[in-house]
């Protein structure tokens, strides 16, 4: 009899343990936006232009990792979120034909937020802000700080919301990417 209460002790404390200790993975790779590349080939010309370094802005929560309720997502290039956007950005500059390496036109910037709230019932949303900076040889051809927020409809059962919060990352990069590469003084700045 007190073997049984203990093995159902047991069973009762692993099974706590489990629910509560969340898991860890990387965010869904980035996809790029056929939008945002056909934006991007309509600078046209001779522009080339690369990716330099995107920031963390010190101390920001979802920087290095974003909870999602008892889970923590990472980003799956480099070592942080900044990484994740400038590889973003890269990818849609190379299927644009824009991307070089030696170009001496440079994208950088710093990520300011970055936010995923998964613990609502029926909507959950995410934020995304980060300054982005044009340099030529050195000069600041474009500064400016561009935000997105994303909503949609969860669910109250973690193995929905999680997932959906996790998936709709790569649509909030799409859309920070988007709101730079349409804004007229960032195609003047790569023109230039």
């Amino acid at each position: 009899m007190i073997q049984t209460i203990r093995r159902a002790a047991l069973c009762a404390g692993i099974a706590t343990l489990t629910i509560l200790a969340g898991c860890a993975g990387p965010a869904p790779n980035y996809a790029p936006s056929i939008d945002n590349v056909e934006v991007l080939k309509k600078i046209g010309g001779t522009t080339t232009v690369k990716t330099g370094v995107i920031d963390v802005a010190a101390g920001i929560p979802g920087g290095n990792s974003m909870t999602l309720r008892a889970n923590t997502m990472i980003s799956p290039v480099g070592k942080n979120y900044g990484d994740y956007i400038a590889a973003a950005l890269r990818q849609e500059l190379e299927l644009a034909k824009l991307y070089n390496p030696q170009s001496a036109i440079e994208i950088s910037g710093t990520l300011l937020k970055n936010n995923i709230d998964a613990g609502n019932i029926s909507i959950n949303t995410g934020q995304i802000e980060a300054r982005f900076l044009v340099k030529a040889n050195g000069k600041v051809l474009f500064d400016k700080i561009k935000r997105i927020e994303r909503k949609w409809e969860s669910s109250f059962a973690g193995a929905v919301a999680i997932p959906l919060a996790a998936n709709n990352y790569p649509l909030m990069v799409q859309a920070l990417v988007s709101s730079l590469v349409t804004d007229p003084d960032f195609v003047k700045a790569i023109r230039n």
